[in-house]
C-alpha cells in the first residue's frame, strides 16, 4: 500500500500527488491511492475533481472504509458492504496497476471466496444495493455472476428460492426465467412471497406482479390451491389489476379440479373479516363461459365442490354473517340446480351454520338463512333427518313434512305403476301362449279338413271311373270283347291307410 501524504504538498511531475479533500454528502475526506484522482492532478482538472463521485451512489460509510484503506488502515468488509467497496474501488480505479495490493484486488477476493460460496451471504449481499450499484454490477459483467451462483445453489436445493424476496425485482425475475428453463417449480419460486416481513410488502407486491407475468395459462399447469393463495395474496398486497385478473382467469379454466379446501383459502383469517362474494360470482361466471352442456361433469364436480365449501365455510371460524352465508347459499343453488338430483350437502350447511349460531339467531334471521333451502331436493334421508331437526324454523319443518308426504304418494304411484306394468306383461305373455297354442290346434284342425277334402275328391274321381268302366264294359259286352278272363284292376274299393298327424306342443 501507499504511504499517506500531507495535505497542500505542491505537486511535481517526478512526485507522488498530494491528498484530494472531498465532500460526499457534506462529508469531507481525504484521498489518495487512486489511479483516477492521480491522473486529474496531474492533468490539473481541479473542476473534474470536484463531480468524481457524482456518478455512484455510495454512503459516507462506505466512503470512510475506502478511506481508511488509503491511509493503511485495516478495514472490516462483509457482505452488506462488498458491493459498494467494489464499484467504489472500480470506479476510482484503485487496481493493482497503481498500487500492490490495492482495495479493488482485495475486494474481488473477498467476494470470490467469501461471499459467493454461500447462498445466504449472495443474497444478503445483492439486497442492500441500490440501482446505481445495480447499473455498476451490470457494467462490469457481475449480474450474471450472480445470477449464475444462486441458479446452481437453487437447482441442488429448491427450498432456497424462499429466501428471494428480498432481492431487487430487476434480479428476481430472470432469476426466475432462468430457473423455470431448468424445470424448477414455478410454485418453489414464489413461495416466499406468501410469507416474510411486512415491511417489504411493496417489493413482494412487484415480484407478485411478476411472477404473475411468467406463469404458465395452460389448464392443470398450476395447482388450484397455488392460484387461490397467489389470488389471495395479490387482493392483500393490493396488486395491480391486470394481476388480479390474471390470476382469476387461470383459476376459472380449472374450476372443475378446485376442492373445498382451495375455496377456503378465500375466507378472512380471523372473524369479522371482509369476504368479497362476487369475487366468487366472477370465478364462476368465467368458468361456465369456457365450457358448454357437453362438458355436465365438470359442472357436477363445481356444484358438489362448492357445497362442500358451504358446509366447511358454515363449519368454520371465519364467522359468516347471515348475509354472506346467504349469498354464498345462492351461488351454491345456481351451480347445482340443473346439475344435482338432490341438494343434501346445502342443507348439512345450512344445519350447521343454525348449530354455530344457536344462541345469537332470531326465528326471522334463521328463516333468512333457510331461504337458500330447497325442500323439494332433499332426499328422503334428509327429510326424515329435517322433520326431526328442532334447530329449523316450524315453517321450514311443515314444508319437509309436505313434501316428505308428496315423496312417499309418488314412490307408492311408481311401484303400482311399476307392478301394473309387471302384471300387463303377465297377461300379454300368457296370452301370446295361448294364441300360440291355437295356431298349433288350428293348424292340426286345417291339416285334418285338408285330408278329407282330399278323400272326398278321390271317392268321386272313383265313382266317376267306376262309372265309366261300366259302360264301357257293357259296351265290350254288347260287342262280345268281355269274356270271364278280364280282371277288373280297378282297387277303388280298397279302403286307403289313413295318414296320422302328430301335434307337437
Amino acid at each position: 500500500m501507499s504511504d499517506g501524504y500531507s495535505k497542500n504538498t505542491m505537486t511535481r511531475r517526478n512526485s507522488k500527488p498530494p491528498d484530494l479533500e472531498l465532500y460526499v454528502k457534506g462529508v469531507p475526506f481525504h484521498l489518495h491511492n487512486s489511479a483516477k484522482v492521480t491522473t486529474l492532478l496531474e492533468c490539473n482538472k481541479i473542476d473534474e475533481l470536484r463531480w468524481i463521485l457524482k456518478d455512484i451512489d455510495v454512503e459516507p460509510t462506505t466512503f470512510f472504509l475506502v478511506v481508511s484503506f488509503c491511509y493503511g488502515y485495516k478495514i472490516h468488509l462483509s457482505s452488506e458492504n462488498i458491493l459498494s467497496v467494489l464499484c467504489t474501488a472500480y470506479y476510482l480505479e484503485m487496481n493493482n496497476d497503481h498500487s500492490s495490493n490495492n482495495l479493488l484486488n482485495k475486494a474481488v477476493t473477498f467476494l470470490e471466496q467469501r461471499v459467493l460460496m454461500s447462498w445466504n451471504e449472495t443474497v444478503k449481499a445483492l439486497s442492500v444495493c441500490s440501482d446505481k450499484i445495480l447499473d455498476k454490477i451490470d457494467d462490469v459483467g457481475l449480474t450474471e455472476v450472480f445470477l449464475d451462483s444462486l441458479l446452481e445453489k437453487a437447482l441442488k436445493d429448491p427450498s432456497l428460492l424462499e429466501d428471494l424476496t428480498t432481492l431487487p425485482l430487476r434480479l428476481y425475475e430472470p432469476l426466475i426465467q432462468e430457473a423455470s428453463k431448468h424445470n424448477v417449480s414455478i410454485e418453489n419460486l414464489v413461495a416466499s412471497v406468501y410469507s416474510g416481513d411486512e415491511s417489504v410488502s411493496r417489493n413482494k407486491r412487484q415480484v407478485l406482479e411478476a411472477i404473475e407475468r411468467l406463469l404458465p395459462h395452460q389448464r392443470g399447469a398450476i395447482s388450484c390451491g397455488f392460484l387461490f393463495k397467489s389470488l389471495k395474496e395479490s387482493m392483500f398486497l393490493d396488486a395491480s389489476p391486470d394481476c388480479r385478473k390474471g390470476f382469476e382467469d387461470r383459476i376459472s379454466k380449472q374450476l372443475d379440479m378446485a376442492a373445498s379446501k382451495d375455496l377456503m383459502i378465500l375466507l378472512p383469517n380471523k372473524a369479522g373479516g371482509a369476504y368479497d362474494t362476487n369475487l366468487l360470482k366472477t370465478i364462476l361466471k368465467s368458468f361456465y363461459s369456457n365450457y358448454n352442456v357437453s362438458d355436465v361433469s365438470r359442472f357436477v364436480s363445481v356444484a358438489r365442490m362448492l357445497e362442500e365449501f358451504l358446509f366447511e365455510a358454515a363449519a368454520s371460524d371465519a364467522g359468516l354473517s347471515v348475509e354472506t352465508f346467504k349469498a354464498f347459499g345462492e351461488i351454491t343453488v345456481a351451480a347445482s340446480c340443473d346439475v344435482l338430483r338432490y341438494s343434501d350437502g346445502i342443507y348439512r350447511a345450512v344445519d350447521v351454520f343454525l348449530e354455530r349460531h344457536r344462541d345469537d339467531l332470531t326465528e326471522t334471521e334463521k328463516m333468512e338463512a333457510c331461504r337458500v333451502l330447497d325442500c323439494k331436493k332433499l332426499s328422503p334421508e334428509a327429510c326424515e333427518h329435517a322433520s326431526k331437526n328442532e334447530k329449523l324454523p316450524l315453517r321450514i319443518v311443515v314444508q319437509v313434512f309436505f313434501f316428505a308426504q308428496k315423496q312417499i304418494q309418488d314412490k307408492v304411484a311408481r311401484e303400482m305403476e311399476s307392478v301394473e306394468e309387471k302384471d300387463d306383461d303377465d297377461d300379454i305373455e300368457d296370452m301370446n301362449k295361448k294364441l300360440l297354442r291355437l295356431d298349433i290346434e288350428s293348424d292340426y284342425s286345417e291339416k285334418r279338413e285338408i285330408e278329407n277334402l282330399e278323400c272326398v275328391v278321390h271317392c268321386v274321381k272313383e265313382k266317376k271311373e267306376e262309372r265309366k268302366i261300366s259302360v264301357w264294359r257293357e259296351v265290350k259286352r254288347k260287342f262280345g270283347c268281355m269274356t270271364s278272363l278280364t280282371v277288373d284292376a280297378c282297387n277303388c274299393h280298397i279302403k286307403k291307410r289313413k295318414k296320422t298327424y302328430h301335434h307337437y306342443k
